[in-house]
Formats: structure tokens, C-alpha cells, sequence
């Protein structure tokens, strides 16, 4: 699989204006650099050297700033819809980058390199999840089987659309980092095709996962260290308490 990774920051971060009123919320500041820094420098210290990131609120502030990016080539994907439409489209519109597998990541979470080979070292798809954490009705929860995923949603407790099963809750957080093989990465552009072709662009990707952990067995690794999304000012300042000087080299 390539070590080529799809990094989605088209949202505005309306949960944390007035502090993104003119900033994206992926260049705010946590440890002395932008999120975003903190996932290159996690895909540098892990053998990429390609991403792609899909833009929408505040494109040039963005594409300024990976202007001055060595280590990484950048190249960008523009959501024009970025006000009326969900990550699942900004996802679609990245379908070219996809077709010899990609790594995805939301560009508003902190997590450690290390993460990463692990995610690499699990051969196939997989997603990083969470077991640790008590789970609230915010989280993208996932439920799992052995170790593959079954399911995934913001509300679990009740019948799967895909699947047909009832469930009680998740047994895990997604973080939102994920591993596709070419193989699986065209069925998820299969399924996520189907939802922008009905209309449905203001549901989350994971809603196209579900689809595919239907059909696929999808892995999960365990994160296993401290992360963060960042959605909130709350979790901003958190986040600016635990990793004042995060670093691959420093894991968070």
C-alpha cells in the first residue's frame, strides 16, 4: 500500500468561533504549531511523503501555509461546498488520490506517529480506535467483533442499517484515522458515490464505512496513547495543557 495520506480540513470549526471566525480550525495553535504541523510531522517521522489535503473554509490560509512544507509534497483538493456539505463529500471529491490505497485523517486530531506504524504494521484496512475511554452520545463509536469492526455510528444503540443486528452501545471510539487498501479504498468510493449521488452530502464518511464493514473485514488497531479532537475550546485548551511541545519525536 502507499504511503499516501488524504487529510480532511474543508470545515469552518463553527464550535470554536470566534477563535476560527478567520482562521481554519486546523491552523490553531496547540504546542507552538498548528494541528496540521503536528499530523505531518506524524507522517514525515512514519515514511510519507505525499498528502493530499481537501480545503474548503479559509483555502489560502492553508495553502499558504503548506507552502513553506519541505518534507511533504502537498498537493490540495477545493470543497467549494465546504458551508453546505459534510465531510463524506469533501472524501469524494479526493477519489483520484485514492486508487493505490490512502491513509485518512480529520485535520482537527492530535494523535502519535507511533500510531501510524501501527496502523501500517496491521497489514490490511484498518481503523484507529479507542477501547479506554467511557463513550458519549458525541463519539463516533464503533463495535467491534475479534478484530474486525462490525459496525460504526454516533448512536449504536439500536439496529444496524447495514447489517440487520441490534446493538447496545459501541465498544470503542474511532479516532479518525484509517487505512485502505486499493481494494477496499475502491468500494468505499463505491459506497460514498452512492450517497452523493442520492443527495445525502451532509452525512459523515462514516456512514460509506458502515456500508463497507458490511461487505469487508475491516480491522481495528488499538491508538494505545494519547489523542485529542480538538472541537470544542474546551478541548483546545486541554489539548494546549497535555502537549505544550508534542512531537514525533516526543510521542503525545
Amino acid at each position: 500500500m502507499e504511503r499516501r495520506a488524504i487529510v480532511l480540513a474543508a470545515g469552518r470549526g463553527k464550535r470554536l468561533q470566534p477563535l476560527t471566525d478567520d482562521t481554519p480550525k486546523t491552523l490553531l495553535d496547540v504546542g507552538g504549531q498548528p494541528i496540521l504541523d503536528h499530523i505531518f510531522d506524524a507522517l514525515e517521522a512514519t515514511g510519507y511523503d505525499e498528502v493530499v489535503v481537501v480545503t474548503g473554509f479559509e483555502r489560502e490560509q492553508i495553502e499558504d501555509h503548506c507552502g513553506s512544507r519541505e518534507g511533504l509534497a502537498v498537493e490540495f483538493v477545493h470543497n467549494a461546498e465546504y458551508d453546505s456539505t459534510n465531510n463524506i463529500y469533501s472524501l469524494w471529491l479526493a477519489e483520484e488520490y485514492a486508487a493505490d490505497g490512502f491513509t485518512l485523517i480529520n485535520a482537527d486530531t492530535l494523535f502519535p506517529a507511533a500510531s501510524l506504524e501501527r496502523l501500517h504494521r496491521a497489514g490490511g484496512s484498518a481503523l484507529l480506535v479507542d477501547t479506554r475511554n467511557a463513550l458519549e452520545d458525541e463519539e463516533m463509536q464503533v463495535a467491534l467483533d475479534a478484530e474486525r469492526v462490525e459496525t460504526i455510528g454516533k448512536d449504536l444503540d439500536g439496529e444496524d442499517r447495514a447489517t440487520g443486528v441490534y446493538l447496545d452501545d459501541g465498544d470503542g471510539e474511532y479516532i479518525g484515522v484509517s487505512r485502505f487498501t486499493a481494494e477496499d479504498a475502491a468500494r468505499l468510493f463505491d459506497h460514498l458515490e452512492a450517497f452523493v449521488d442520492r443527495g445525502a452530502v451532509t452525512d459523515w464518511y462514516e456512514a460509506a464505512f458502515d456500508r463497507l464493514f458490511a461487505e469487508r473485514e475491516i480491522e481495528y488497531v488499538e491508538i494505545g496513547e494519547p489523542w485529542m479532537e480538538i472541537d470544542t475550546p474546551e478541548d483546545l485548551e486541554r489539548a494546549r495543557g497535555r502537549w505544550p511541545q508534542a512531537t514525533p519525536e516526543r510521542p503525545l
